[in-house]
């Protein structure tokens, strides 16, 4: 009668090891140059990415990350929701679409002003100004 016990010992503790949760997975730690597009973010225009507009500094590296932190609707449900990141007048070069918890970076080596918006939804507009 025991044996049936000893079979099940097995799969009972490869079940048990797959409902644990992973807490050392990295975070993206927050950049100076870090821009979140926000939850519900495909329904707004400039408020879609915060900060907007957002200044960085050719001192920090030129450096600007695109956080997508848009889990769906700010109104409630809705599924995770992927964005593009493009420049108005290519700028730089476009993103592939990411989803939440995806970042996109690039690089601003030239002081200027830099429009963007994204691809998927062309209503989400931003404005990055690079300074020396």
């Amino acid at each position: 009668m025991a044996r049936p016990l000893f079979r099940l010992l097995p799969i009972a503790l490869l079940v048990s090891a797959g409902c644990g949760s992973d807490s050392t997975s990295p975070q993206p730690t927050p950049g100076t140059g870090d821009i979140s597009i926000v939850r519900g973010a495909s329904l707004l225009t400039t408020a879609a990415f915060s900060p907007n507009p957002k200044t960085i500094s050719l001192a920090d590296g030129g450096v600007v990350r695109w956080v997508n932190s848009d889990g769906g609707s700010a109104y409630g449900g809705g599924s995770p929701t992927a964005h593009q990141i493009m420049s108005d007048d290519a700028g730089f070069d476009s993103s592939e679409p990411f989803t939440p918890g995806q970042s996109y970076t690039i690089v601003l080596g030239l002081p200027g002003t830099y429009h963007y918006h994204c691809a998927i939804h062309p209503n989400m507009v931003g404005t990055i100004t690079v300074t020396p």
